[in-house]
């Protein structure tokens, strides 16, 4: 009988998480995606360096003086620029990228939610992390320090 509780409590409890997707279609959906994010990132560079060339005076001679300090600010240039690939996609997709797209999964956090800006930032700035590509061979980085996994979108929707 009805004692004032939540009658579908019961089911709400029960929520099952697919597993997670194997190494093999986190490896294509790194390759597609880290080939994509690289034609992204030298675009952008390429767009930005135009710009520069054609509204900064002398900006080819400053480049030459200025080795070490244009060295540098390359390397803030990529590694801020380089993770918006994720950001975009898994934001704006709801936790897919092309890969994901091509291969049918979707990220995911572990409670089965789907992934909040909070996520999709850490997943995507985690991708910078020297080294962060090989604990793939485990659980990534990227999932393990943001609470999330890969799935497959079919288990998911007829979950």
């Amino acid at each position: 009988m009805y004692q004032g509780e939540d009658i579908l409590k019961e089911f709400d409890d029960e929520v099952t998480i697919p597993d997670s997707v194997d190494m093999g279609v986190r490896f294509v959906n790194f390759i597609i995606d880290w080939l994509l994010s690289m034609v992204y990132l030298f675009a952008t560079a390429f767009c930005l360096g135009i710009v520069l060339g054609l509204t900064v005076p002398n900006f080819s001679y400053w480049i030459i003086e200025n080795r070490g300090l244009f060295k540098f600010l390359s390397y803030v240039f990529a590694y801020t620029v380089w993770p918006l690939y994720f950001v975009l996609q898994e934001g704006l997709l709801k936790g897919r990228t092309i890969g994901k797209l091509i291969t049918g999964t979707v990220a995911i956090r572990l409670d089965g939610q789907p992934l909040s800006w909070g996520n999709v930032f850490g997943r995507s700035y985690a991708r910078i992390v020297p080294f962060e590509m090989f604990s793939g061979f485990g659980t990534p980085w990227h999932d393990s320090w943001t609470a999330t996994t890969v799935v497959k979108k079919a288990d998911l929707v007829t979950m």
